[in-house]
């Protein structure tokens, strides 16, 4: 899968798990959109072909719904819902596996939003 990072998941060691298990991995300190609005975040994803991967769920469920209202089209919205808490949150292991099993399910991304958390192995 192709997946562009929002700034809250933008770890390398995140990265470095994704492309382990042969994503293509773009974060925003790589295409100099580090700290831009969510918008632009959705914008550069969905000009550039990749699925967007956020734990900032509201503002991104907002997002999809503006553009679905507007007609306008992303790859894909994966969100990470965090309770902030270490015991509850997802691992970055856990993330990486997530995107592999939403990718191999077939699933239908494009113009829509996944929980991972209900992916979590």
């Amino acid at each position: 899968m192709r997946v562009y990072l929002d700034d809250d998941l933008d770890s390398n060691v995140l990265i470095g798990l994704l492309r382990r298990a042969g994503h293509k991995v773009i974060s925003p300190r790589s295409v100099g959109t580090r700290g831009v609005a969510d918008e632009k975040h959705l914008l550069y994803a969905a000009t550039h072909g990749l699925v967007m991967l956020t734990s900032n769920a509201a503002d991104f469920i907002d997002l999809h719904y503006e553009w679905m209202e507007q007609k306008r089209e992303h790859h894909g919205i994966l969100i990470v819902y965090r309770e902030n808490n270490p015991a509850l949150d997802m691992s970055f292991q856990q993330i990486a596996q997530a995107v592999t099993q939403i990718e191999q399910s077939g699933l239908q991304l494009a113009n829509t939003f996944y929980n991972l958390n209900f992916w979590r192995q």
